[in-house]
């Protein structure tokens, strides 16, 4: 018999599920400021480092905002019925591989869109986020936050509203399985960390050489290898 290796959870992770627990559940609503950074660390007995990376990847999905020299707030928390049935804590394989039909249809249209569309102000954006990922392979929520601005950066710059809109709505859940494939990755083999990131490099290169076909081709062939890679794992 074959057993999974049993990965821990990081401090900074079981914050964040806490924290967006408290937001789900109303603890926390919309507009209301939360403790600094040194009094939340007081209350969860860890660190204030582990505390800013719970807070980072919250901002990353949308639930909080971070004002310079005024506090962090929570912000409205309204997904759409559209995306309701995936945005659970949790979800199942099955819902991975919806999830997945999903992002393989928009966000292939995305990237060519993108190639014909973007700005130079908006690949700069994109470079920014692809570079914030190359630096970020020792951490899985950095590298998952990086990952999930790349995605929509990408959507921004196609100019589409709808579709900012849908991948913004549907920002918390591509997250999540952001970083279980990141996880996966660097858990599994460094070389399927570099991997992936030659995949986002293929797609921001075509991208920037304004090439339609290849940078759909590239995102739709990157969606589909960690899609396969997260159904292995999961069996």
């Amino acid at each position: 018999m074959e057993f999974k290796q049993v990965q821990t959870k990081k401090v900074a992770e079981v914050i964040r599920e806490e924290l967006e627990a408290m937001i789900r559940q109303g603890d926390l609503k919309p507009g209301e400021r939360l403790d600094s950074v040194e009094k939340l660390s007081q209350q969860f007995k860890v660190s204030r480092s582990a505390v800013r990376e719970a807070l980072s990847a919250l901002r990353a999905v949308g639930l909080i905002t971070i004002r310079q020299g005024e506090g962090t707030f929570v912000n409205k928390f309204d997904f759409s019925e559209l995306v309701a049935p995936v945005a659970e804590a949790f979800i199942s394989k099955q819902e991975v591989l919806e999830l997945f039909q999903v992002r393989k249809m928009l966000e292939s249209g995305a990237a060519r869109i993108s190639a014909k569309e973007r700005t130079e102000e908006q690949l700069a954006e994109i470079r920014q986020a692809l570079e914030e990922m190359n630096q970020a392979e020792d951490n899985h929520d950095l590298g998952q936050q990086a990952d999930v601005r790349l995605h929509l950066a990408i959507a921004k710059s196609t100019g589409n509203t709808l579709l900012q809109e849908l991948m913004q709505q549907m920002a918390e859940t591509i997250g999540k399985t952001m970083y279980e494939s990141r996880r996966i990755a660097l858990f599994g083999d460094s070389k399927q960390f570099h991997l992936l990131q030659e995949e986002h490099e293929a797609i921001v290169q075509a991208i920037e050489a304004r090439d339609p076909e290849r940078a759909e081709q590239a995102m739709l062939e990157h969606l589909m290898r960690v899609e396969d890679g997260m159904m292995l794992y999961s069996e």
